[in-house]
């Protein structure tokens, strides 16, 4: 019986092990996009486009597709671009 359960936590952890590490990379990139928003958004270079909304944008993409390890390096880069240092995760 309890050897059951053992195997049913398993085939459980296994099954939704990839779902729970996509959510928390999609936390990050929500993380990491809000606060380039609230801190670096509105920064304009000589009249320009805001500095770093490009990979600001193109990151929140990537992630939304799924390529979070691309998403998330566009979306640092794009608050580093701004002056500021990327918050911890």
């Amino acid at each position: 019986m309890a050897r059951d359960r053992a195997w049913a936590v398993l085939a459980a952890a296994i099954a939704f092990g990839p779902a729970i590490a996509q959510a928390q990379d999609m936390k990050r990139c929500d993380q990491l996009a809000a606060y380039f928003d609230r801190y670096g958004g509105s920064r304009v270079s000589e009249g320009r486009m805001p500095v770093g909304r490009i990979e600001r944008e193109l990151g929140y993409d990537a992630c939304r597709k799924g390529d979070f390890v691309r998403g998330v390096g566009l979306l640092e880069e794009a608050i580093r671009k701004t002056g500021f240092n990327v918050p911890p995760a």
